[in-house]
């Protein structure tokens, strides 16, 4: 396994990889965008809009960027995000929501 150290601070250089629709793209994408830009809504929405993509790994990993955001930022709409979580009903990922719940409750206040 390679590690690759993914985080991008141009939005517009995430928003082209995310039009690939490629999954390694667009996980690299969500990755990167969540250890590299610092506006947390922006984040929020992104990670949104992939936690019931049709890939498996691109949706634990929005799903879990969700934690991450909540981790780093220490903001997130709570209520909204944790409603769209526990709405998820893959039970392959209903280990990482649990996890990104915990984390948003252990962040956000």
């Amino acid at each position: 396994m390679e590690y690759k150290n993914y985080s991008y601070t141009d939005k517009s250089s995430i928003e082209l990889l995310l039009q690939t629709n490629d999954n390694e793209q667009i996980i690299s994408a969500i990755i990167g965008a969540v250890n590299g830009i610092d506006d947390w809504e922006w984040l929020q929405k992104l990670c949104l809009n992939y936690i019931n993509h049709s890939d498996y790994w691109v949706s634990k990993t929005a799903i879990s960027s969700l934690g991450d955001v909540a981790r780093i930022h220490h903001k997130l709409e709570k209520e909204k995000v944790v409603s769209h979580l526990k709405k998820i009903v893959n039970e392959k990922l209903l280990g990482s929501v649990n996890s990104a719940i915990e984390d948003i409750d252990l962040f956000i206040k």
